[in-house]
């Protein structure tokens, strides 16, 4: 059931969509194709919800949900309902560290000697090791912390932070998965690393720099952290769901908050690409919270045409042409984002279905569905 919902006039104002074309225009047909394609790739991909929204030229041109908040609940997702989106939380704390290197609290070149200077457990072959490495998934840690750690949930604060170095101080304490500088290998340690270097030098959870330096500075609302939590007794945000022997499991886990800085942001659809809007601005030169330098810096690509949280280029045989992206699950979520620098759009998918293949396969084919029509739209 695809759910269609009126903009309230605040959002009207808030993306400028007071000048929606007249029938039979390419925005019109975007918003048309969006709508059809979210309902029927949701239904195909037996997904529980999907969401999406497309703006270009600054403007909401498309959107539509589609689907339930929980399996069999018969509540049915809403425009203004938060969603899990994994690892897409990289290019946030690559972000909230660009604007601590802007206020000099950082450097891109700042070591794990320069954090942890008398730190005599950390390996010698850590010691230069910097945030750029860390950032560009070059430093030679390994992808995932040991099982253990997903169990673990210390309270937000200072006891989280203390539970974060810890683990950091254990995968450091031993040599390197590779040499660092030389390979790539995607590592949510290294995000979680990168996190608690500016924790450190600052003092300052990581949870608050993402609100007090990203969320504030550009007027989110809805950013939180773990997964959305529903108002006592009530079924007011989605649920993510497991897919087992067949059977989908409604469930609220997420990964350990010690990850946080990888990957366990919540947020909607419209902040999301309120989100994505400012980096599309920001490499035009004309963002907000950062230099223009430093959005260029995190939209270039090191090794595997890999940024600082961003993906640089088409996915392996999908030609769409330039795209900078990222991807994100828990297992039990699913997202995408996905700006176009030449045509002046981006897209939000999200899903609160961990059928990893199957949300991915359907939100790269409604992107490619999308294309040629904005394409179109933005040589007009």
């Amino acid at each position: 059931m695809n759910i269609k919902v009126l903009l309230s006039i605040a959002i009207l104002a808030l993306y400028s969509i007071n000048n929606f074309a007249s029938e039979g225009s390419p925005v019109q047909t975007v918003e048309k194709i969006l709508e059809d394609a979210v309902d029927e790739k949701r239904r195909l991909s037996d997904l529980v919800g999907l969401g999406a929204i497309v703006i270009q030229d600054g403007k909401v041109v498309g959107l539509s949900v589609s689907g339930e908040r929980k399996k069999g609940s018969d509540s049915f997702v809403s425009l203004d309902d938060k969603w899990h989106i994994g690892s897409i939380t990289k290019s946030f704390t690559a972000t909230m560290i660009a604007r601590l290197i802007e206020r000099g609290d950082l450097d891109w070149g700042t070591s794990i000697e320069d954090v942890f200077p008398d730190e005599s457990k950390i390996n010698l072959e850590w010691k230069s090791v910097t945030l750029r490495d860390l950032l560009t998934h070059t430093s030679g840690v390994a992808r995932d912390f040991s099982p253990f750690i997903f169990f673990k949930n210390p309270e937000a604060g200072a006891a989280r932070m203390k539970a974060r170095e810890t683990a950091v101080k254990n995968v450091l304490a031993k040599k390197p998965e590779t040499t660092p500088g030389h390979t790539f290998m995607y590592s949510n340690i290294g995000y979680t690393i990168a996190g608690v270097m500016a924790e450190k030098k600052t003092g300052i959870p990581w949870e608050n720099l993402i609100m007090q330096e990203v969320f504030a500075p550009l007027g989110i609302k809805s950013g939180g952290f773990g997964v959305p939590n529903d108002s006592e007794d009530k079924l007011d945000q989605p649920w993510g769901h497991k897919n087992i022997l067949g059977f989908k499991i409604s469930t609220k886990q997420d990964n350990s908050p010690i990850l946080g800085p990888a990957g366990t942001i919540h947020i909607s659809l419209y902040d999301l690409a309120l989100y994505a809007s400012e980096h599309l601005k920001g490499l035009k030169g004309r963002g907000t919270i950062l230099e223009k330098e430093s959005f260029h810096r995190l939209h270039s690509p090191n090794l595997n045409n890999y940024a600082y949280g961003w993906v640089i280029g088409s996915p392996k045989g999908l030609d769409i042409g330039n795209v900078h992206w990222h991807n994100g699950s828990n297992g039990t979520w699913y997202s995408l984002l996905a700006i176009f620098p030449d045509t002046n759009s981006l897209i939000v998918i999200t899903s609160n279905d961990g059928k990893f293949q199957s949300a991915q396969q359907a939100s790269w084919e409604i992107i490619k569905r999308l294309a040629e029509p904005l394409a179109v739209s933005h040589n007009m």
